[in-house]
């Protein structure tokens, strides 16, 4: 759908302006209208029509859809509706009028500036409320459905001018009940933020969330990247490293409360990570009550109205009919294509044994090939032996 034909009714809503697209979807600013003039903002996820002839894509899209409609909390973006429009898919979640924290701290970067610490401190306390709910859900029969969001990043924290913290994208998220993936040999995720145990390809749980959240933590109190290299196979090895300096070393006025904070988050072994995301909340929160008191709502707001929007790819079409908000929604999962600095993990099932686009990622060594090495050795050590004795 090209820009040029915005706006335009589209079911029962009407697209007023694309705000981003990737390999699977679209997503749009859409305006839904009711009895008595009632009208109300909603962010439209458009999944490309060809997926629709995917029975595997149905079943995922329809596992997504009920997940995320199922969690409602402060802290998370909402689903609002499912349903097929001109032959495609359509999510519609909340309108949140803001920037994703990727956004804020790239803009802060480029004028020199940081995001104060105690402000950083509340965003992610937010954020693990939100985990915390999502781990702890629990389906209409009250089983927990062992939610693990697998890619808690900058870009899946959004900030609303009003004040909010809504964490985005719980479209790859793993849960026990989860009926079908069709990409069930791809680890999803951004390898920046990736646990140890994710970016090996091992099972996880929710404490792999706990060690995102203190990534993103770590980058929002120093203001960079945690990792540098590029090149995929260096970053890997890094992100498996876990090796987190602590922020007071890149940011003095970093208190060690935090530091003992993050460290704990993300320690390599998840048994000494916070037990749960609400603890690690707890942490931060305490943290927050030694220190003079601050307004979040006001500052969060009051910083992003000095900040840029980001520039879109497609222009909005010039029509009076088209809000101007500053709004960046950052909605579930509108990021699926690989960019190249994060294509898809994957890894062999039977194997266990994680490749990098289909390159082989090293692994430690283990006892499962040690027979053919003796083997090996065996048949050379057998020949060598027989060939003294023929020769002499």
């Amino acid at each position: 759908m090209l820009s040029s034909d915005l706006p335009r009714p589209f079911g029962p809503y009407t697209l007023l302006r694309r705000l981003a697209a990737g390999g699977m979807a679209e997503v749009y600013l859409a305006r839904t209208a009711g009895g008595a003039g009632f009208e109300k903002l909603v962010a439209v996820k458009r999944i490309h029509p060809h997926h629709a002839q995917d029975d595997g894509f149905d079943s995922m899209l329809l596992d997504e859809a009920k997940l995320s409609v199922s969690l409602s909390h402060r802290n998370i973006v909402q689903t609002l509706d499912l349903g097929r429009v001109d032959g495609a898919y359509v999510i519609v979640m909340e309108h949140v009028e803001g920037y994703d924290a990727h956004h804020v701290l790239e803009m802060l970067r480029r004028t020199d500036q940081l995001f104060p610490v105690d402000l950083a401190t509340h965003v992610i306390a937010e954020v693990c409320r939100g985990l915390d709910y999502a781990h702890r859900h629990h389906d209409d029969r009250g089983q927990p459905t062992g939610i693990v969001h697998r890619d808690v990043s900058p870009q899946n924290v959004l900030l609303s001018f009003a004040g909010e913290v809504k964490i985005a994208d719980f479209g790859i998220a793993k849960t026990k009940s989860r009926r079908s993936d069709p990409e069930a040999k791809v680890i999803k995720g951004k390898y920046f933020y990736m646990s140890p145990e994710q970016a090996w390809a091992e099972p996880v749980d929710h404490r792999s969330d706990i060690f995102s959240a203190g990534i993103v933590l770590w980058e929002l109190l120093v203001g960079e990247r945690l990792y540098k290299a590029r090149q995929i196979q260096r970053l890997l090895d890094s992100v498996r490293r876990a090796e987190v300096p602590a922020a007071s070393s890149r940011r003095a006025e970093v208190p060690q409360e935090l530091d003992e904070i993050v460290a704990r988050a993300t320690a390599v072994n998840p048994a000494d990570r916070f037990p749960d995301a609400g603890a690690m909340a707890d942490a931060l929160i305490a943290y927050l009550a030694s220190r003079p008191a601050i307004h979040p709502s006001r500052q969060i707001g009051e910083m992003l109205v000095g900040i840029p929007a980001p520039s879109l790819s497609c222009k909005p079409v010039p029509a009076a009919d088209i809000p101007h908000t500053r709004d960046r929604v950052l909605t579930q999962s509108f990021r699926e294509g690989p960019t190249p600095t994060e294509p898809p993990l994957r890894y062999d099932l039977e194997e266990g044994e994680p490749t990098v686009a289909g390159w082989p990622s090293p692994s430690p060594p283990t006892l499962r090939h040690a027979w053919l090495w003796a083997l090996g050795a065996g048949s050379l050590l057998v020949g060598l032996v027989a060939w003294l004795l023929h020769g002499s």
